[in-house]
């Protein structure tokens, strides 16, 4: 069985209306008193998402699901024509669009959702048979029926929840090899997919995660398991993917696909010149939703999805403002095209799992949340990203002939000459005096290198 609200609506007995009336001058029309009734009495109303926008909801049972015009009409012809005579069917067949339309259903109560969030304490995931409270200290499972508050449709997961299930899953054993088989780095992994479970933002740090792949490499490959994390978390949240090497915020309507319920935005395999700095609105504000042929919706901070970014490049953006906005992690390259998750276990991940193994699946997930509470974000210490991030914003040429030519500590270097030095050793680069002198200055500081700027002799120098 599953718990939707389909499932709930059958189980109901909803009084009679009548949808239609006798037109004194022949022929019948609707009746808009009766029509509201019906809609309002199977849990139909207005969902205010700002002072001037709004959606269509269905409620049953605290369980909500955002509807659109083909519902609210599917719902009315399926009741006229159980109810009705055929000539009346027929008539609401081809007039339904008169009926349902903006102008009368923003007529339908707005309903003020409490919805359910997570404490910054204590999280809850809904199974099918049972919801799951998680503290730092006791994982249990309580009813529906003790449910306080609302909760999306789409947050209950249609699986069953065994409390006794063992967590000794194939992706568990999957995240230990993607950490090098390193407690630390295992650690870190686990208390990421916590806190993407965990249905709470706190203001002073909700970053997005960042996946990215350990090995340096001019020409990465991929395939080390990013998408399978990702894949993971899509198993208990409503999550928009998108392409990110295509990706282009100055387009139209870019996150049209996000609604009220969307708890994971994602952007998988972005490039290089990704601007990280684009999102720093929707990681501290909130998101701003535009549709095609529909108002904007502003969804805030706290009901606003986490953002999760996968790659095979460092994001590019240095600073304090780049940094607190931002967890990392590196997966190690145990999987790639010649070795897959697939020629380990023998099976599709997600797909070909039988109810045992979904069961320790779940069981294992439960555990990273629980863990994530008592410990929070787990940074890991990375090996290799520092240093792709000084070539994302430098260039490997640069950093060959820094690593060759550095200065000793304490030399003073005319900065026009060290310049016209870069240029002789590579003639071809196209690098322009200004650039040269910032990627410096990145250089510096990455290596953590006493450096500042000023004259000698009354020419522009570096002292070292």
């Amino acid at each position: 069985m599953q718990l939707n609200l389909v499932h709930l609506a059958a189980q109901r007995s909803f009084a009679h209306f009548t949808l239609w009336r006798s037109k004194p001058t022949g022929g019948w029309e609707f009746n808009f008193v009766d029509l509201a009734g019906f809609l309002t009495t199977r849990g139909y109303f207005v969902f205010r998402t700002s002072v001037s926008k709004h959606i269509y909801i269905r409620i049953i049972d605290n369980i909500v699901r955002e509807v659109g015009k083909k519902d609210l009409k599917d719902e009315i012809l399926d009741y006229v024509k159980k109810e009705e005579p055929a000539y009346i069917y027929e008539f609401f067949l081809k007039k339904i669009g008169n009926a349902v339309n903006d102008e009368f259903l923003e007529t339908l109560p707005a309903k003020d959702v409490d919805f359910k969030k997570d404490r910054k304490d204590a999280m809850q995931i809904y199974f099918q048979n049972c919801i799951v409270k998680i503290t730092r200290d006791k994982i249990s499972t309580f009813p529906y029926t003790e449910l306080n508050g609302y909760i999306w449709e789409s947050q209950i997961i249609q699986r069953i929840f065994d409390p006794e299930a063992v967590s000794g899953s194939d992706f568990r054993t999957f995240c230990w090899n993607i950490s090098n088989a390193e407690l630390p780095r295992y650690e870190s992994i686990c208390s990421t997919l916590g806190y993407l479970i965990h249905n709470y933002k706190n203001p002073a740090y909700s970053p997005a995660i960042i996946l990215n792949d350990e090995v340096i490499s001019d020409h990465p490959e991929g395939g080390t398991g990013k998408g399978v994390l990702l894949k993971a978390v899509e198993q208990y949240l409503k999550t928009v993917s998108i392409e990110g090497k295509t990706f282009n915020f100055d387009k139209n309507f870019v996150y049209q696909r996000v609604n009220p319920d969307t708890k994971i935005l994602s952007f998988q395999d972005v490039n290089k010149n990704f601007d990280f700095e684009r999102l720093f609105s929707v990681l501290t504000d909130g998101i701003d939703v535009e549709k095609k042929g529909k108002d904007s919706m502003l969804i805030p901070f706290e009901d606003a999805p986490k953002v999760v970014i996968t790659t095979n490049y460092a994001i590019r953006g240095t600073g304090n403002s780049h940094m607190r906005r931002r967890h990392e992690l590196e997966i190690s390259q145990y999987y790639n095209k010649d070795r897959t998750p697939y020629d380990e276990f023998k099976k599709m991940m997600f797909h070909e799992w039988n109810k045992t193994e979904w069961e320790q699946f779940d069981a294992f997930m439960v555990e990273c949340c629980q863990f994530y509470l008592m410990r929070g974000l787990v940074k890991q210490a990375l090996i290799n990203l520092p240093e792709k991030r000084l070539m994302a914003e430098t260039s490997s040429e640069f950093i060959e002939f820094m690593d060759e030519y550095r200065p000793a500590e304490g030399a003073v270097v005319n900065r026009v000459d060290f310049y016209k030095r870069f240029l002789s050793d590579n003639p071809t680069s196209k690098i322009a005096s200004k650039t040269f002198y910032k990627f410096v200055k990145f250089y510096v500081e990455f290596h953590k290198l006493a450096f500042k700027e000023g004259k000698s002799n009354g020419v522009m120098s570096f002292y070292f």
